[in-house]
């Protein structure tokens, strides 16, 4: 069994640049955070960057578009983490926080799920 699904579970600097890597790379996305506004923001952020890319010629139109498709945003945890095969967290660095993450993950996410921080 292969990844096809990644979820990053996180939408700050380091959560939409995980998306945006794996996007790059192929991978099917899923970007989640508690806030849908922070969704909303690093959606944005991964098409700025992608936007800056196509104006230094790092990309082409059809590459931004490529990985633009890719990536979709989603608030809600459960749908968010539903079927992926990879699932990276990416929140602050509060350990409280991360081990609740790792526990709804643990009770939500396939068992072929690879866990990542």
């Amino acid at each position: 069994m292969g990844i096809e699904r990644i979820t990053v579970v996180g939408a700050g600097t380091m959560g939409h640049g995980i998306a945006l890597c794996a996007a790059n790379a192929g991978f099917s996305v899923v970007l989640n955070d508690v806030d849908g506004a922070a969704v909303d923001a690093g959606l944005a952020q991964v098409a700025a960057f992608l936007d800056a890319g196509l104006k230094r010629g790092k990309t082409t139109p059809e590459g931004r578009d490529r990985t633009l498709a890719l990536i979709t945003g989603d608030p809600d945890f459960d749908a968010a983490v539903a079927g992926a095969d990879l699932v990276i967290e990416a929140v602050p660095e509060h350990l409280t926080l991360k081990k609740e993450i790792f526990a709804r993950l643990g009770e939500r996410t396939p068992a072929h799920t690879i866990l990542a921080s």
